[in-house]
């Protein structure tokens, strides 16, 4: 598989605006550069469903153990109020179907 998927959640430590999926991506690469300096900033990392504070992300297949360690140990001052944030994994696969629909949900 060349990619890999991610949904993930943007939590605060205060009720923070909601902000766009540019603001969103920024703050991405902010915690990836954080973690992994100049070459994790590098990392391509595509959004492909947005709706704040959730978002599907697809990150290259080589690089998803890095991408995975920096969103889930990297906190960071929203830049707006300086409000404390972090990204949670909400759900990770290989597949993009493993991260769109969950077989815990009832019918």
């Amino acid at each position: 598989q060349p990619y890999y998927y991610f949904a993930i959640t943007l939590a605060t430590s205060t009720p923070a605006a909601p902000i766009d999926v540019t603001q969103y991506h920024g703050y991405i690469t902010l915690v990836l550069t954080q973690w992994l300096g100049a070459i994790g900033g590098g990392i391509p990392v595509d959004i492909l469903d947005y709706s704040y504070p959730r978002a599907t992300i697809r990150v290259p297949h080589v690089n998803h153990k890095q991408v995975w360690q920096a969103m889930t140990v990297n906190p960071f001052s929203l830049l707006s109020d300086n409000t404390q944030a972090y990204f949670q994994v909400v759900r990770n696969s290989a597949f993009a179907m493993g991260v769109v629909t969950s077989s815990r949900k009832s019918l």
